[in-house]
């Protein structure tokens, strides 16, 4: 195959990628379980198998294993073989035998790729389908459970959720063809099974949603198990690292006040001795982070999805854009560290191991990038909401919002005013009534707010699957 990298990129892939697939490798268990091979060959592929992942890492990833010239690499190659989509496994079927040729073989190998449907159930509970599949060996005592969620309540039939149990003996095995306590279970057919597999994999590739890690070294191994092929189920995209939500972090604010508030006063806590151990004293984060760390959280416990580790670029810019300006009051000098304290949230969660959504450094980078349009936004009154403008034109006439009785002194004298006066003052009515909704302005992210929306849905979907 020609190259299609750099030289300089040839040094990266060789000096720092490859030896970290080996040290994968090195960590990994003994491998003397045709299970506990594929289990691995699927967890070094998830990486490999990632949209715009050059094939080359492939290719040198195979390369360094098959210089190992043991019996482990002989077995991984031959998961890779049966698990990889083409050109790789081809490579690996060929690694495979050139090791062999030297007497080089693994007494597992014969055994990797040969699971198959034995028994299977189908659940039906909530708004939510269960498929559990008995998969065996030929010949192996122990069986294998294949879990996979399909929502019919938020995502019209969508794979949420793809498991696979370790080997197990087949009474232990059969027990999750029982279901959960209070359902009905129905026995289904292989060709059924895998006809619903396949149309609930289309749907969550039709929807862009988005499967978690788990559920990314399974399906290579059930795929082939149901339909023959590795890649015989549509993929749906699969959580990166930094995708996977910290689940200690994830609130419905308004289902649980109570719980969302001790979260956020956790953080805050936590984000305080990571400031002052990390700023310096007299920096704008000392001054101002605790109070944009706790908009932030607000933000994302009271209206957005409730994952508070979890931050994207377009998160940054709805929060940046248009609830800050809609919804905080806050002078030029707090206004003027807002990105530089929310980079440093940022921080914090990551080295907490709770940030989640996308990459930390694209999340510096935006913070820089929205810089400018916060600021005009910020300063912009025609962005702010009405209880943001109403606090603004009591201070501007000269009255302390926190005196006792203020506010309701002046909301009473305020609505007294004639309505021409009001309107001039905080702007046309209809205008305040979308504001003080709190939707999202004609400039606001919609659709990542909708796909948002769409992965909240789907970890719901994930819940009532395992409540079954």
């Amino acid at each position: 195959m020609p190259s299609q990298i750099s030289e300089a990129q040839s040094q990266i892939l060789h000096e720092q990628i490859v030896p970290d697939f080996l040290t994968m490798l090195d960590g990994a268990p003994e491998l003397g379980d045709p299970a506990e091979v594929e289990h691995l060959a699927a967890a070094l592929l998830v990486p490999l198998d990632q949209p715009g992942s050059p094939p080359e890492i492939g290719f040198a990833v195979v390369e360094a294993i098959a210089a190992r010239g043991d019996a482990d690499a002989a077995a991984v190659l031959a998961g890779f073989a049966v698990l990889a989509a083409e050109p790789l496994a081809g490579q690996a079927r060929a690694s495979a035998q050139r090791l062999a040729g030297e007497g080089i073989v693994s007494p597992t190998a014969a055994g990797v790729g040969t699971l198959a449907v034995e028994e299977a159930v189908r659940i039906e509970s909530n708004g939510a389908e269960l498929l559990v599949a008995l998969l065996a060996r030929p010949g192996a005592q122990k069986l294998q459970a294949a879990v996979l969620g399909i929502d019919h309540h938020d995502t019209g039939g969508a794979l949420v959720e793809c498991v696979l149990t370790p080997p197990a003996p087949a009474d232990e095995a059969r027990e999750l063809l029982e279901g959960p306590t209070g359902t009905v279970t129905h026995p289904i057919a292989a060709g059924e099974l895998t006809d619903r597999v396949l149309a609930a994999a289309r749907r969550a590739v039709e929807q862009e949603s988005m499967l978690d890690g788990e559920a990314g070294l399974a399906l290579p191994i059930v795929s082939r198990a149901l339909t023959g092929d590795p890649a015989g189920l549509p993929r749906p995209a699969l959580e990166a690292p930094w995708e996977q939500d910290d689940p200690e972090l994830i609130v419905d604010a308004a289902a649980d006040d109570d719980r969302f508030h001790a979260l956020m006063d956790q953080l805050l806590g936590e984000f305080e001795q990571h400031a002052r151990g990390s700023y310096p004293p007299d920096g704008v984060v000392w001054e101002n982070g605790d109070f944009v760390a706790s908009t932030m959280l607000q933000w994302k416990g009271g209206y957005d999805d409730g994952r508070l580790g979890r931050w994207t670029q377009a998160d940054l810019a709805e929060y940046l854009l248009d609830y800050f300006p809609r919804k905080v009051s806050a002078d030029d000098e707090t206004l003027a560290a807002v990105p530089e304290c929310v980079r440093a949230f940022l921080m914090f969660l990551a080295v907490r191991g709770s940030l989640s959504g996308e990459p930390l450094d694209q999340l510096e980078e935006a913070c820089e990038a929205l810089r400018d349009e916060f600021l005009d936004c910020a300063h912009d009154n025609s962005n702010w909401g009405l209880g943001k403008s109403m606090l603004a034109q009591m201070q501007a006439e000269g009255i302390d919002p926190s005196a006792p009785g203020a506010l309701d002194a002046w909301i009473e004298d305020f609505n007294a005013r004639p309505y021409q006066q009001r309107d001039a003052l905080l702007g046309p009515a209809a205008d305040r009534m979308v504001r003080a909704a709190g939707l999202p302005s004609a400039a606001g992210a919609g659709a990542p707010k909708q796909k948002a929306q769409r992965r909240k849905a789907q970890r719901q979907a994930r819940k009532r699957n395992r409540r079954g």
